[in-house]
């Protein structure tokens, strides 16, 4: 099967699983980086396949006055969906002969590192879905930072995606929504550290806060208050305020 061949047939796949994004990255260019920051493992692979699943709009503007049990119950069921669209081309890929390693939806490495063990929001930039918003989300013209990302590395020689281009301009929703005043406004770099945009740490106790109060580790905010992809009733509401 020609590589071009394989890439509409993954895409079909993936949609058919229960995929709403599709994209395939060029990691090649960003190799170092991913070396440097989560290993030769991981940087051996050239591409990596990325899909994505839509939250359900209303319930992450729910958030917006602080987490909700619905927010989990869907971002469980959601992670679930997407470790078994990634299981599944995984193992079509290597039908065929490739090299891959699906990354799990939601995995965090230790209770000290909010970091997983590779970035999807990384890979999905590179593969078209969307930018690096302020908040180090990724933000999908449809639905801004309303999604979760699954990734699979692979060596398969698919066509890649094209990056596009940030939209944030001035808006500053995000940095106005957090509540520890932990994301700084500073437009994405590839070439900063996170903390240049965000202060980890504050974020991190905030949510350990969260925990002690509300039994999880949970915020959202910043994803309630991003102006791409709200729901038309939450965008209702804001003229009304």
């Amino acid at each position: 099967m020609e590589a071009k061949e394989l890439k509409e047939k993954l895409k079909e796949l993936a949609k058919r699983w229960g995929a709403d994004l599709f994209g395939v990255a060029d990691l090649t260019p960003a190799r170092d980086y991913i070396e440097r920051i989560y290993g030769e493992e991981y940087a051996a692979y050239p591409r990596a396949v990325v899909m994505a699943v839509f939250f359900p709009a209303a319930v992450v503007d729910q958030l917006a006055e602080g987490p909700t049990h619905t927010y989990l119950y869907y971002y469980k069921v959601i992670n679930t969906r997407l470790d078994d669209i990634a299981l599944r081309v995984s193992n079509f890929l290597q039908e065929q002969g490739y090299a891959t390693f699906p990354v799990p939806a939601s995995q965090r490495v230790t209770e000290d590192k909010l970091a997983g063990i590779f970035s999807h929001r990384l890979a999905a930039n590179r593969a078209g879905l969307g930018w690096i918003g302020k908040s180090g989300s990724l933000v999908n013209p449809q639905v801004g930072p309303r999604l979760r990302l699954v990734t699979v590395l692979t060596d398969a020689p698919l066509p890649a995606d094209q990056p596009i281009e940030a939209k944030c301009g001035e808006c500053r929703a995000c940095v106005e929504a957090c509540p520890v005043e932990a994301i700084k406004g500073v437009v994405f770099n590839p070439g900063d550290p996170l903390e240049a945009r965000l202060a980890v740490k504050l974020c991190d106790e905030y949510q350990s806060k969260v925990r002690v109060s509300f039994g999880k580790r949970v915020c959202g905010r910043c994803l309630a208050a991003c102006p791409w992809g709200k729901s038309s009733k939450a965008r209702s509401q804001r003229r009304s305020d």
